[in-house]
């Protein structure tokens, strides 16, 4: 982020919260309006770049542009050395995120960003307006429930009916997508349309038809013909020819018309189902090819009840002996692994129960009566929460390695009325936030209570919000409700949204998921009311970054940034239970026993598949695996090291 920027804005309306684009005439900032809540884009355009009649022009075309599917300019800020655009924020990215190279798009929702681009494209023709900058770049994206809405963005190099005739502008814009007039810088409406198609080919076939240096690219555009892949349906071949016609007078006559011939053939295929705004029954998001990898254990320790979940503390024994404790739950049952690095690893690979380069030693357990809801692992123990208290298992560090007591001891006991309680404990475990719903039968009037709490250690030194925060929780669905801890300073509550009951069935709201931050001092920090239905969040390494599996895309998993706020899906193939961030990426897995590795970039890295269930899996390094199975009544605890897996990973 800009910090000279932040502080001439820092007593404007806006907010920034991060960078969020690079262009060519200045920077694109995610900022919220400090009185609504609202985030908007702020283009940054600086005056050397960018002089005043250029800055006009291009404000002038925004103005015109009404539509939703094109980026709209709500207002201007000026700053001491340039201004600022106020313009609609888009949470997806671009469109150049969704075409990576190892992953392809569901076709009905290619075929709908397309169609959204002719939409937006037939309200600037319309107008007089001619883009001439069309590419994957320049489409912005709007999360929805089901997929995205594109929204064209960047009018910079736009050219007015008026001007269509004059050349003294040259060949500006982005050859790669560029109309065979436009290298003589001739402009028509259906120089736009031309680089929708190579954009629909693109999409369709994984590559553009022409590719090169830029003088390659042009001759390409102006001489070679069209070759259309076998990958692509014949039904469709027509059409991308029609578009990619030499001559400006050979292509669609107008978007409308482009627009109508794509629905038709949509239709007739059988991929027209984006029409109704419902997605068809493929993945919203496929990997093209994932190698899939039987899964290799370096050891294999039998089991006696399934673990649920499973928990890594790096803690320091002795001086200069760093260890790493495994705690693993089953039922109301903990369990203490513990693992030592040995300096002759290698000779005992084969003979000693190893995590990695890790000796084991004896598990030690633990009972508590009701079940186990969570594990804190934290540098006094491990803090356990069940239905009815939070206790703490003092780390053997503290105890000299004497055995663990059998009782369990509570350090907070919930009080037996309160239901849906969520507990999440700051990294550094000095303090914990709890969660509580008041009980009430009418949804109407429900409310949650909010309170912190210093733990054993250094705790008391930390300023905690003195009392309980009451939290309205109307339009939350109280089942769904999940507390997490940001950082030292913020927690976030989460939960589902339900729409208005009161909406006509044409206007009805889809639900989606709320996030509301607080300080550790309770002071509300802000709302975010996200377009999709998210669960089982988890916080990855990457600061205020969100990970959650996509309730209505199954096989995709959605990343939120909370600041810069962005959304993310990464295709992964399998419906995942488990969801496990590690240094070098993510980690998926199902209860068929596939395990799915993507690189923090969302490229696929490959998949492990072993023949049993997984119940649980951790990382305790970033080359150290843990996995737990389970199959009828019995079952393992498999220690893999992932630079043997036959991943694609660099460590």
């Amino acid at each position: 982020m800009s910090s000279y920027l932040g502080t001439e804005l820092k007593h404007s309306k806006y907010r920034l919260l991060g960078l969020v684009g690079q262009g060519q005439f200045g920077r694109v900032f995610c900022a919220v309006h400090r009185r609504t809540g609202k985030l908007v884009a702020l283009k940054s355009l600086e005056r050397q770049r960018f002089p005043t009649h250029k800055f006009l022009r291009e404000l002038r075309i925004l103005l015109s542009l009404q539509h939703p599917n094109i980026v709209t300019c709500q207002a201007l800020e000026q700053t001491a050395s340039g201004r600022c655009l106020v313009m609609d924020y888009c949470e997806g990215g671009t469109l150049r995120s969704l075409m990576m190279e190892d992953v392809y798009l569901n076709r009905s929702q290619s075929l709908k960003l397309v169609a959204d681009i002719l939409a937006g494209l037939e309200h600037a023709h319309q107008r007089g307006v001619v883009h001439c900058d069309i590419k994957p770049e320049n489409i912005l994206l709007s999360v929805t429930p089901t997929g995205w809405i594109a929204r064209i963005s960047d009018f910079g190099i736009a050219r007015l009916s008026q001007e269509l005739n004059e050349q003294d502008a040259g060949n500006t814009g982005s050859p790669a997508y560029m109309a065979p007039e436009r290298f003589y810088g001739q402009y028509s409406l259906t120089s736009d349309l031309y680089a929708v198609g190579i954009l629909l080919f693109e999409l369709l076939a994984g590559y553009r038809p022409f590719s090169g240096t830029p003088t390659e690219l042009m001759s390409a555009h102006l001489n070679r013909p069209v070759q259309i892949p076998d990958t692509i349906p014949a039904i469709w071949h027509s059409f991308l020819l029609t578009a990619l016609q030499k001559l400006s007078a050979r292509r669609f006559r107008s978007a409308k018309e482009m627009l109508a011939a794509l629905q038709l053939i949509a239709t007739t295929e059988g991929s027209g189902s984006w029409l109704d705004r419902q997605m068809s029954d493929h993945p919203l998001l496929q990997p093209i090819s994932v190698f899939t990898l039987p899964l290799r254990s370096q050891h294999q320790e039998f089991l006696e009840a399934p673990l649920t979940k499973l928990a890594a503390q790096p803690v320091q024994l002795q001086a200069a002996t760093p260890s790493t404790y495994l705690y693993g739950v089953a039922e109301s049952q903990i369990s203490l692994r513990i693992f030592e690095p040995d300096a002759t690893a290698g000779l005992v690979l084969k003979s000693t129960p190893i995590l990695a380069d890790f000796p084991v030693a004896k598990p030690q357990t633990v009972t508590t009566h009701p079940p186990i809801q969570a594990v804190f692992p934290r540098s006094q123990g491990c803090f356990v929460m069940t239905q009815r208290s939070i206790g703490l298992i003092p780390s053997l560090a503290s105890t000299d390695q004497t055995p663990l007591k059998s009782d369990f001891q509570p350090i907070l006991e919930f009080a037996p009325n309160l239901q849906n309680i969520s507990v999440a404990i700051e990294p550094a475990g000095r303090w914990m936030a709890i969660l509580t719903v008041d009980p009430t039968t009418d949804p109407a009037t429900a409310m949650g209570t909010l309170q912190f709490q210093a733990l054993p250690g250094d705790g008391s030194r930390f300023w905690l919000a003195p009392h309980p925060i009451k939290i309205p929780l109307k339009g939350y669905q109280i089942s769904s409700l999940q507390l997490l801890v940001l950082d030292n300073s913020h927690v976030a509550v989460i939960a589902e949204s339900i729409p208005p009951a009161s909406q006509t069935a044409q206007d009805k709201a889809t639900p989606g998921t709320i996030v509301k931050v607080f300080t550790r001092r309770g002071t509300a920090v802000g709302t975010l009311n996200l377009p999709v239905l998210g669960s089982k969040f988890v916080l990855t390494l990457i600061p205020d970054q969100l990970m959650a599996v996509d309730r209505q895309n199954l096989n995709s998993v959605l990343l939120i940034d909370l600041k810069p706020y962005r959304i993310s899906r990464l295709g992964v193939e399998i419906v995942p239970d488990e969801l496990v961030a590690t240094p070098w990426g993510y980690l998926f897995s199902n209860q068929q026993g596939t395990i799915v590795a993507l690189d923090r970039e969302g490229r696929h890295l490959g998949k492990l598949q072993t023949d049993l269930p997984i119940t649980a899996l951790t990382w305790v390094s970033p080359h150290s695996l843990l996995i737990a199975t389970w199959h009828a009544s019995q079952g393992h605890l498999h220690t893999v090291d992932l630079r043997e897996s036959g991943l694609d990973l660099l460590f």
